[in-house]
């Protein structure tokens, strides 16, 4: 088993504005220490809020070397190589990335009218979002630093995704469609993130971006103890829906649909409460049964787990 190093583990700069809205009315929220691996020391991280726009962040942040650190493996917590075949044996059992590829590539080429079908997938983990922008005609490029989750992607997709990040990354044309699937939480300066973006497409172009969603029900429940959308260190922001649109609205987008989406696994709860057997298929089955209607109400209170935004290059 190989073990991800917490390296150098310094901190970045503090941080005196909001990473989304740019406002510098902030104030502290909570702290959470994280260990990465068995072998790595707890590390302490203070968990900032924006009182303008309601996105979280770390303040300091993981300096952007400790970072590349870990995701020179995988932006998935991955500690070890992982197989294609157990990949989709996850997702027969649970259907995650497949779905969410699917429904954000359709979602993206629905809203580009630019006649451009070049597709650029930021942080392409296993290949689902190329796979399917592929299966609608987008020529793709697909970056990814994380080497146990690109060779995954080359079984599935039969060839490499460039193994560097976005802030390493130079295009050599402009794209219609960009993804940017679970990214912006890990990226440390997320506008200087969009505006490139923004500089990479053409007018008329769709920016598909998903983020936990820091104001979801998980959070609210758990606190600290969340870890789908605070999972330190490797997420660094934490994004409300207002945060991100103005993000987004600030570099040259217009958006034109955000939604919510809350997929829990059907073992979730009874895994949680160590619940076997006859307890353990009845606890599944109900969560099963209530899962879609729970995640109707909770998006009504804007209480989802993930943040879906599509938005459109001026």
């Amino acid at each position: 088993m190989t073990t991800v190093s917490a390296v150098s583990a310094q901190y970045g700069d503090v941080l005196h504005e909001c990473v989304a809205c740019k406002a510098e009315e902030i104030s502290y929220w909570r702290r959470k220490n994280f260990q990465y691996t068995e072998n790595a020391n707890h590390d302490e991280f203070h968990i900032y809020r924006c009182n303008c726009c309601g996105t979280g962040f770390l303040n300091r942040p993981p300096h952007l070397a400790w970072l590349q650190s870990i995701y020179q493996y995988s932006g998935q917590a991955l500690t070890q190589s992982i197989t294609l075949e157990d990949v989709l044996a996850r997702e027969a059992e649970f259907p995650n990335c497949t779905v969410d590829a699917a429904r954000m590539s359709r979602q993206a080429d629905s809203f580009n009218h630019s006649g451009n079908v070049q597709a650029l997938d930021i942080g392409s983990g296993f290949g689902f979002y190329t796979q399917a922008l592929r299966q609608l005609g987008y020529r793709t490029v697909s970056i990814n630093p994380g080497t146990y989750e690109n060779a995954v992607f080359r079984d599935l997709n039969g060839d490499d995704p460039l193994p560097v990040m976005l802030e390493n990354y130079e295009a050599s044309g402009q794209f219609g469609v960009v993804m940017m699937s679970q990214v912006l939480e890990h990226l440390l300066e997320p506008d200087k993130a969009i505006n490139k973006v923004s500089r990479m497409m053409v007018p008329g172009g769709v920016l598909a971006c998903a983020v936990p969603n820091y104001h979801s029900f998980l959070v609210k429940l758990l606190g600290t103890k969340d870890n789908a959308c605070l999972w330190v260190p490797e997420h660094v922001n934490y994004f409300s829906v207002k945060g991100l649109k103005a993000l987004i609205e600030n570099n040259g987008f217009r958006v034109v649909k955000v939604e919510q989406i809350t997929r829990i696994p059907f073992n979730a709860v009874s895994k949680r409460l160590g619940l076997k057997g006859r307890a353990a298929t009845a606890i599944d089955g109900l969560v099963n049964s209530l899962q879609r209607p729970f995640a109707a109400l909770m998006h009504c209170f804007g209480l989802g787990i993930y943040i879906n935004l599509y938005a459109v290059k001026n």
